[in-house]
Parts: structure tokens; sequence; C-alpha cells
């Protein structure tokens, strides 16, 4: 099935790539650093605010993937935003509050001052701390993004470590209490075996930005008091995942947006599952709508989409015990 998506999308990219110069494959090659501050860049709504964060953008990426477009739109619509600022006395304000540090700064500043600005210290101070305090709200809503990746990546990779699997889940290592305590949880006492962690995140979407809500839902499995694997799942958890990473409202009940979610999540599995299970030397068992299915060596992983909107995708894992372990090595 994933190599279906797999032909369809290199199929869309050289469509694409032969209409429109590869722009489209850009946001799939580009860091979720560098395509979080582009995307802010190009939801701007107000031209001040659209020319601060493609400063913004240039500052932190001067070589990202999106850096010669969003260079070009600052070089080319910048003068005449000064031009314009130009006019009245506000308009200069309004320049220095949006681009307190642009290329004609100090011209606005002359400008203000040939005007009979009264413009004092404080105002200045008052300018950069509405810029820096709107800088905060992006980062704060771009960690908040991360924050859903982060969780399903880390849960995978707590359940993909030997000293997870036969043991009690209390003898279990650090990571697995962190994980099924949270990272406020007791450091000792009982471990459930059972968590949900609710991940809130926003969507620069117009005209208001849109609220998310994806819920994971961790679970370990025992076979005779001892852990024997474990489950990652969440209802529409692969497009919510692909919304927060790249920062694009999908319809989880629309096929190409379920297809658009689910190759995204193979993409950012893949690495972390290959070192258990290369591809070298482990089966691929995939049937009906799984999206990955293979084992080896004791050990085995299935990836699950779920049949429509609002029901649960599922990453599922069994592991095998540490082999040290049964030598009394721990």
């Amino acid at each position: 099935m994933i190599r279906r998506f797999a032909s369809a999308a290199a199929i869309t990219i050289t469509i694409a790539c032969a209409s429109a110069g590869c722009a489209t494959f850009k946001p799939m090659i580009a860091s979720p650093g560098d395509l979080e501050d582009y995307r802010a860049f190009r939801v701007a709504g107000a031209q001040g605010t659209r020319l601060a964060r493609a400063q913004t953008y240039l500052a932190r990426h001067p070589k990202g993937a999106f850096a010669d477009e969003v260079r070009a739109a600052f070089d080319d619509e910048e003068p005449r935003f000064f031009e314009a600022s130009q006019a009245t006395h506000e308009g200069a304000r309004r320049y220095l509050a949006d681009l307190p540090d642009g290329p004609h700064a100090r011209a606005a500043l002359a400008l203000l001052t040939a005007l009979g600005s009264t413009m004092q210290d404080a105002e200045l101070r008052d300018i950069a701390r509405r810029v820096r305090y709107e800088d905060a709200k992006l980062e704060s809503a771009a960690v908040q993004r991360r924050a859903v990746g982060e969780a399903i990546l880390g849960a995978v990779g707590v359940l993909l470590d030997d000293d997870v699997y036969g043991v009690p889940r209390t003898e279990g290592p650090p990571s697995l209490r962190t994980l099924m305590t949270g990272r406020t949880g007791s450091t000792w006492g009982t471990v459930p075996a059972r968590r949900e962690e609710d991940l809130y995140f926003l969507l620069p979407t117009r005209p208001e930005r849109e609220s998310r809500l994806a819920t994971l839902e961790i679970t370990l499995t025992e076979d005779h008091g001892l852990v024997s694997g474990g489950v990652v799942e969440g209802a529409n958890m692969l497009v919510l995942w692909a919304e927060a990473d790249q920062i694009v409202k999908l319809d989880p009940s629309a096929p190409e947006d379920r297809t658009e979610a689910q190759v995204h999540a193979m993409d950012r599995l893949g690495g972390a599952f290959e070192r258990r299970f290369p591809e070298t030397s482990c089966p691929d068992r995939r049937s009906d709508r799984e999206l990955y299915h293979r084992a080896c060596n004791g050990w085995e992983v299935v990836v699950t989409p779920a049949a429509q909107a609002g029901a649960k995708d599922a990453i599922v894992i069994r592991g095998a015990p540490n082999p040290a372990r049964n030598h009394g090595v721990r």
C-alpha cells in the first residue's frame, strides 16, 4: 500500500516540478523550523507584518529552502512600503513598529524628527517590546506544533528499547516511567499501563487561527506480568501530526488528505524503525490497510491507519527482552 502512496507521490512531484519549477517540493525537504517561519510569512495579512516576518525568516534561515523567494519579496515590497510610509507621521511610526531594524529604519527616524516627532526612548522601547511579543507568540505556537511529533516519536523510541521488555513495568528503565507517568510524574511507585496525553496547537489559517487537539493514548501490553509490547494511537493521529508538522489544514474525511498524512507519517517513522527493522533482513508483512508491518528477531511493528475520520490510527510494537538480561547482566 505504501508503495502505491510513494508512486503517486513521485508522479505528483514530477508533474509539479515540470510545471512549477519544483516549488511544491520545497515543503517536503525544508526543516520544520524553516517551514514554520515561511508559513508565518505567507499567512501574514498586513504588509508591515509580512515584511517583519520576511526579515525574521531571512535572519534565521539565510540559506533556507525558501530564502530566495522570501528575499525577493522583501526586496521588492520593502522600498514601496517605506515610500508609502513617508506620506504621514503615523506612516513613519508604523514603519518603525514593524521594521525597527529595517533598511530604512534610520530614514524613518530622521523623517519623524523632521516632522517634529516627540517620540521618546520609552516609545522606542515600547515598539521593540511589541515586536518581541509577536515573535514570542510565534515561537510559542511553533513549540506547541513541534510537541505533537516529538510526543509520537518519543513514545515510539521508548517502545523500541530492549530494556523495556521482559520485566514488570515498575522495573523498566526511567524512560518508560517518564513515558507512562508524564514528565512531572513521580520517580517512584506504580507505573500505569495506560496514559493519555492532550496536545493543543494552532494553525495560522485565515481569517482566524484554528485550534487543534491531538489526544495520544499510550498503552502497554503484558504477558504474565511482564511488558511484551506497546501501542501508540489516537483519533485522526496521523492527520493531526501532518497538520502540526507541515502547518497546513487537512480534512480527515478527505481521502487525498488522509493519504498525504500517511505518507508524511511513514517518512517520519521510517528512520526510527530502520535500525530495529532493517529492510534488508526484516520481511515486509503488510496486508489490507497496513502502512507498515515488519517482524524479525522477536520484534514486530505494525502501523495501521483508521478506516474513517474520527477513528484511531495506531502504531503497535511488540518487543523482545534485552538478551544481556537473560545472562544476569543489567
